[in-house]
């Protein structure tokens, strides 16, 4: 798997200057009725990979934020399952993010990457196919593996206090995906987060948070906080929220992100649920 460099995906992300009828779509849904497998700046097919994997980028991130706030919320016994999965979800979108920046889009059983880089003759290569480096199955542990093997092109443009973000957790490039897991689908180490939460964190200071909740909750702000970063520096500027949100990034997230959500817990079964 080849990224672009600095140069290269400053050039790939740079602004769009308008909004064009027929860009900017569901990736997944053009790549399904895709039957090339290069993709040659200039070309139609380029350009709505392109204005779509930014917009998809900015949706990353958005989610991204989003996620993060609301695992916040979760972060009682009973919930410490869901806080886990919600802020694991939160670093593989900000993780998609920076790989889209950079020319990479890994989705299931597809993977585009650079051919070359050479800004305005750029070509990105489709395959249909896409193998772990290190022999990993599983879509997640796939996306995982690729996004730690494309840290060697990241790394030296990534600022000192953030090298941590790209660094695979406890040196296990599918760490995050099997503590997602365990969180998600083995009720007894759930279970075990929920005691961990109970017996140690003190509600009002966060970095009384311990164990794999804790460790999570590391990767997730730094991996969000690089996805800014480079969302800033190369300056990326797309349709993302259209339909929702208009004005900077900063202020379309604050906008977005801290919305009070609807009190509808008296409309719902929840009182029966607890007799």
């Amino acid at each position: 798997m080849r990224l672009f460099d600095i140069t290269q995906a400053q050039h790939f992300c740079r602004p769009i200057p308008a909004h064009v009828p027929g860009t900017g779509q569901s990736l997944a849904g053009f790549h399904n009725n895709l039957h090339v497998t290069r993709l040659t700046e200039g070309s139609t097919y380029f350009d709505v990979h392109r204005i779509s994997l930014l917009n998809a980028v900015e949706r990353w991130i958005l989610f991204g934020v989003a996620d993060y706030r609301r695992a916040l919320d979760m972060l009682i016994p009973s919930n410490a399952p869901w806080a886990h999965v919600t802020l694991y979800y939160s670093s593989f979108f900000a993780a998609n993010a920076i790989l889209g920046m950079f020319g990479i889009w890994v989705h299931f059983q597809r993977l585009v990457d650079v051919e070359q880089g050479t800004p305005n003759a750029q070509i990105l290569r489709v395959a249909r196919r896409v193998q772990s480096p290190s022999g990993y199955s599983g879509s997640h542990k796939v996306f995982w593996d690729l996004f730690y093997e494309g840290r060697t092109t990241i790394d030296p443009w990534v600022p000192t206090e953030l090298q941590a973000a790209t660094a695979p957790v406890n040196n296990d490039r599918v760490w995050q995906i099997n503590a997602r897991n365990d969180a998600n689908y083995d009720m007894f180490s759930a279970f075990e987060g929920a005691i961990l939460l109970d017996n140690s964190f003190n509600p009002k200071k966060l970095r009384s948070l311990s164990g794999p909740l804790s460790q999570q909750l590391d990767v997730t702000e730094g991996m969000l906080k690089l996805a800014l970063y480079f969302a800033g520096f190369f300056g990326l500027n797309s349709f993302g929220y259209s339909g929702l949100a208009a004005g900077t990034r900063a202020n379309m997230l604050r906008a977005l992100v801290t919305k009070v959500p609807p009190a509808l817990v008296s409309q719902s079964v929840l009182q029966d649920l607890l007799q």
